[in-house]
């Protein structure tokens, strides 16, 4: 997409429209696909309501969108005139938005949504528009403001959008198997706590299993600058326990000696001196470095 140009309900329906006939868009996965949609639809119709009438013609500074590939991603552009005494109240929300974590987001949309909470002119809310923005990219969202005149700026914005998506893998821990939190929108991958499972086996091999998808799923796309950092914080782990952490280990390994940017954190308790030499005995079977991170504890 792209369009500069005035935005009305007609426009906006028009330009999506078109949108689903593009090669571009119909090549992209589902989920993608619809968050790209998604995140048009709210800077098109942001643009539609706030835009001050006929100003933007005036100034010669029309409204726009635009969205394209560029390596793994997808980014939106959009800008448009806004009243100066708006921009603090814009910028307010957006930093709040990108402050918050997805969580947090969750809990602020819905509470939104239940009118428990209500947008104010003086910013105390955060707007829906940026906060699904944000959900729907996993990303932050950059934005400016350029000074037009005296009553005028121009605010544009710009969000990314992976084209590339990896399903998730969330335990939630027992008393006695770990929380395993594996989340590539985030970049989050974690287990933590007590492992001794009753079917050990079957506990692992789920997570093995996944990452059998995820590495694939690597292959994939173009190398990211950030480390894919697993990071290993047990409490306690039995010996038909240590067997898959290994092997997990060594699937790890596999991936980084491919040339993937991989890592392994290993958390230990500062005198748990057990754990931190378990750690390095699979650091050296495995073949891949280890990053140490001792814990102080309170």
């Amino acid at each position: 997409m792209d369009y500069t140009g005035l935005v009305d309900q007609k426009i906006i329906d028009q330009l999506l429209q078109n949108l689903k006939k593009t090669k571009e868009y119909t090549s992209l996965n589902k989920t993608p696909g619809k968050r790209v949609y998604s995140i048009l639809v709210e800077c098109l119709e942001n643009i539609s309501k706030h835009t001050p009438g006929d100003i933007a013609v005036n100034h010669g500074k029309q409204p726009y969108v635009s969205a394209g590939e560029w390596d793994d991603s997808i980014s939106i552009y959009a800008g448009n005139p806004v009243r100066k005494e708006k921009t603090d109240l814009l910028a307010k929300r957006l930093d709040k938005v990108n402050n918050m974590s997805r969580e947090d987001l969750n809990i602020l949309y819905e509470k939104i949504l239940n009118r428990e909470t209500r947008l104010t002119e003086n910013g105390a809310g955060a707007g829906l528009g940026f906060i699904l923005m944000k959900l729907k990219s996993g990303k932050k969202i950059d934005y400016s403001f350029a000074r037009i005149d005296n009553d005028l700026s121009f605010f544009e914005l710009q969000v990314s959008v992976n084209k590339y998506t990896m399903r998730k893998l969330i335990i939630d821990p027992t008393a006695n198997s770990p929380r395993v939190i594996f989340d590539p929108e985030i970049n989050k991958f974690e287990i933590s706590g007590e492992s001794r499972p009753s079917d050990v086996a079957s506990f692992y091999l789920e997570i093995m299993k996944w990452f059998d998808d995820y590495s694939s799923f690597l292959n994939s796309i173009h190398e990211s600058k950030d480390p894919v950092v697993f990071d290993f914080d047990f409490e306690y782990f039995n010996s038909s326990s240590a067997k898959y952490i290994l092997d997990f280990c060594k699937q790890i390994g596999d991936v980084k000696s491919k040339g993937r940017n991989v890592e392994i954190k290993w958390h230990f308790e500062k005198d748990d001196q057990d754990m931190l030499q378990v750690g390095h005995e699979m650091s050296k079977i495995s073949r891949i470095p280890f990053e140490y991170v001792q814990k102080d504890i309170d």
